[in-house]
Formats: structure tokens, sequence, C-alpha cells
């Protein structure tokens, strides 16, 4: 037997006028084209905020915006896909080495690195695989850590030579991970002389900057930072930022000679995280998949309703038909019910079915499955169709129903279940969402600032149960 479909309560409420509105591409692509300006600005204001911060005086401001917009704005030559390959190593080299010594407070050797890496991707002798060749580069790396950790706890002996040694031993080991990885790519490739020689004077362009002028690293990597939000916004959300607008508002914030402190990041920054809350909502609600979805539920309540008048439907959006009345007073929401149902999509095809009776409260589901159970007492049998914001609105659930999605129930409520305990369902009643497929989390939006492992950004999501949460935390004892 199937298990049951326990629903989660979806937050968001949308009217039914909503619902049966057909979408205005033209204001869609506006009201796009308006946001996308407004997070450029946001962004250009947060990272403007946060230079400031670093960089104190006129003099360099002025040699940080020189290199970032000479970065923003490179020579045709330097657009090759090749040349860009390279130049990104170079600066994933210097972020990761900013991150270590944050951690460690140790600086690396970018001339160590810089050999090691010319050293490995030109050795073509290397015969252990790739995947086993990274994994042992990332473990020495992990201990080669936990040594230096360790060396710098010790307050007593300063061990600052060996440290050092450690530290270019670091530099050494990120030189080679990233010579393998590049190897590998333009095995991948098949890249010939032409393309190597393009990616690799993009590398040493770019790892040979001054690096005691930390404007020009600053400025430089600030445009590469730029480049990589750019394209995550534009396949996340849909949006295209304004490249000329940033750098204005990037220079705006650094032409003011007032030095920002953090209470006034703190607030630039908290202010674009809620804006951008709101622009992954919207993007979310008119993307191709939600247009599509949302006009296959439309055409398909208009389409029954005109069939059937005995199709009603309530202000909240939900349309539905009594099949059998039922007998005696109508269930309340602390009432634990036994209900025979049948989900299907607005195709016909079923997601779920119960094949023998199962109880459940109103409160363990979906608005729109809830708001028919209440309408409903013993022996009513009822044709429900849940809108998405009555369903699984903009998550969908698993596998079997997309964000979005309108649906269909049969149900058949036998009665009250006195013997159900009063916190759970009978038997083994569970989402069949909850226990198979958890509900897709929803889109990560671009964060302002990403942590950085090997140059790679590490985004993390949480998956849902599809059960209400209750707000308690559990604990496990320890054995």
């Amino acid at each position: 037997m199937k298990k049951i479909f326990l629903f989660i309560a979806i937050a968001a409420f949308m009217s039914s006028f909503a619902v049966a509105q057909e979408p205005d591409l033209a204001m869609i692509a506006k009201m796009k084209e308006i946001k996308g300006d407004s997070v450029t600005i946001m962004l250009g204001k947060v990272y403007g905020t946060q230079t400031a911060m670093n960089h104190t005086t006129a003099e360099a401001r002025q040699s940080f915006l020189l290199a970032f917009k000479k970065a923003m704005t490179p020579d045709l030559e330097q657009t090759n896909e090749f040349y860009l390959e390279g130049k990104g190593l170079a600066e994933q080299f210097y972020r990761n080495s900013q991150n270590v010594n944050k951690q460690l407070g140790i600086n690396m050797s970018r001339k160590a690195f810089a050999q090691a890496f010319l050293t490995r991707f030109n050795d073509t002798t290397s015969t252990l695989p790739f995947n086993d060749e990274m994994r042992n580069i990332n473990m020495q790396a992990k201990r080669l850590m936990e040594e230096i950790g360790e060396l710098k706890k010790d307050s007593i002996t300063p061990q600052t030579t060996l440290i050092n040694l450690k530290a270019d031993s670091l530099s050494q080991n990120m030189g080679l991970f990233f010579g393998a990885q590049m190897q590998n790519l333009s095995k991948k490739k098949n890249l010939v002389d032409g393309d190597i020689a393009r990616m690799l004077e993009g590398f040493n362009n770019t790892i040979n900057m001054d690096e005691s002028n930390k404007p020009l690293v600053d400025g430089t990597l600030l445009a590469s930072e730029y480049n990589a939000i750019e394209q995550k916004i534009k396949r996340q959300l849909g949006l295209n930022l304004n490249r000329d607008t940033y750098i204005a508002t990037v220079a705006s914030v650094l032409n003011d000679p007032k030095v920002p402190t953090k209470e006034d990041f703190k607030d630039i920054d908290s202010q674009t995280q809620a804006y951008m809350t709101g622009v992954q909502a919207f993007a979310k609600e008119n993307s191709a998949e939600a247009l599509t979805q949302k006009g296959l539920g439309k055409k398909y309540i208009e389409n029954q309703m005109e069939k059937d008048p005995n199709f009603i439907q309530t202000p909240s959006g939900l349309v539905y038909k009594i099949l059998a009345p039922g007998n005696g007073k109508k269930f309340k929401e602390t009432d634990k019910i036994k209900v025979m149902y049948k989900g299907t999509h607005v195709d016909g095809k079923t997601f779920d079915e119960s094949k023998e009776p199962v109880s459940f409260s109103p409160s363990q589901v979906v608005p729109g499955f809830k708001e028919a159970l209440l309408m409903m007492s013993p022996g009513a049998k009822m044709i429900a169709i849940l809108p998405y914001n009555l369903a699984y609105g903009d998550r969908g659930a698993g596998k079997d129903i997309k964000p979005f999605e309108t649906l269909v129930f049969e149900i058949e409520t036998l009665g009250i279940d006195d013997s159900a305990p009063a916190d759970k369902p009978a038997g083994k009643a569970t989402a069949k969402p909850a226990d198979k497929a958890a509900a897709k989390p929803a889109a990560k939006t671009p964060n302002v600032e990403e942590k950085a492992t090997n140059g790679k950004s590490q985004p993390s999501t949480k998956k849902t149960t599809g059960k209400k949460s209750t707000g308690k935390k559990t604990s496990k004892k320890r054995k």
C-alpha cells in the first residue's frame, strides 16, 4: 500500500484572482530589467562599502579603482577563453591564500605556488589516475594545515622557520593541485599549443601582479568576483546585471571620503540580502516552469467548471464538487479523520492513492486539503482541485509533484478515528514525499560573500521532510 500523502502547510497565500490571470510577459520582462538594475546597484554598494573599509586613503582607493576598472573592461586579447582560464587559476591562488592567512595567520608563497603549478602542468609522465592524485594532494594539504595550526599554538618556543617551511609546502601543494587540474582540462579539451600558450599567458600575467600593492590585487579580484556573480544571477534568476552601473556604483562609494563603519556595512548588506530574497521569489514565480504550470492549472480549472456547474470555487481558490454529502457534524481541525483518497495530476495520472483507510488531522495537510476536510462530515465524498498556492506552492514535492502544480484529489471521509494518538496519525501513515523524496529546497540566492575551497564556492542547501515543523529541537543520547 502506498503511504498517505501528508502535506506541508504553505505559508504564502495567493488569491484565486491572482491564479486566474494571464501572465503579462511584457510587464514581467520590464520588471526583470528594473530588478536587475536594482540588484546591480545594491551589490555595487555592498562591495564598494567593503572596499572603502579596507582602503581608507584617497591614494589607495584610486589605485584600487584603476585596477578594478581595467579588469572590468579588459582588452580584446584578454577576453580569450583560454587566457581567462589561466587568469582564473591565478586568482584562485590569491583568494585561497587570503583565506589561509585568515585561518592560520601565515603568508603563502606565490613563487612556490607558481613553480609547482608550472612543473606539474608540464609533467605528462604521471600515471596516477586524476581523481586519486587530487585526493592525495588534498589529504596532504589537510595534514599541512593541521601541523601549521599545532605549531602556531606553541607560544613558548617560537618556530617561525618551521612554520614558513610548511607554508611553502602548502603553497607547492596548491600549485600541484591546480597544475594537475589544468593539465586534465587541456587533455579533455584537446588544446593545441596556441591555446595552452594563451592559458599560461593569463596565468603568468595574473600571478605576477605586484602582491605588495593590495589595492591592485583587490581591484583585480573584485572584478573577477563580479563576473562570477553576474553569471550566477543570470543562470539562477534570469536577471541581467549592468556592468557600467556596477562600476559607477562602486566608484561613487569609494569617491566619498567617508570611511564606512561595520554598522554601515551591516546595514547595506542586510538590505541587499532582504531585497535578494524578494527578487528570488519574483524570479521563481515568473520562471518559464512556473508560468507553464500555472497556465496548465488555470486551464484545467476553467474547463472543469465550464463542463460541470456542480463545481464550486471558494474565496481561497479551492474548486470542489460534492459527490456524497455525508452525515452528522462537519469535522473540526483537531479531529483525527479516517480517509480514503486518490491524488492525480491535471493530466489524470495518479501520483498517490490509499489502498486502505488512513488517519490524520486537517492540521497536518496543505491548506487546500485542509479546507476540503473541514467542509466534510462522516461518509462524505468530494473531488477537490487545489491550485498550486493551496498545495505545494513554489516548492513542489519530490519527483512526483512539480513546483506551481495544480493537484486533484478524490476524498472520502469514513469518520473520526478515536484510536489514533492525538499527536500523530494511526499506523504507518506518513507523507510519501516525506519518506521517499523530500520536497525540493528553494533555489539558492547568490550570496554577497561565499566561502571558497580550492577556489570553488560551496553553497549549502537544506532539505525539508515535508512535515510541519514543531519548532522543537531534538537530541540523541550518547552511548
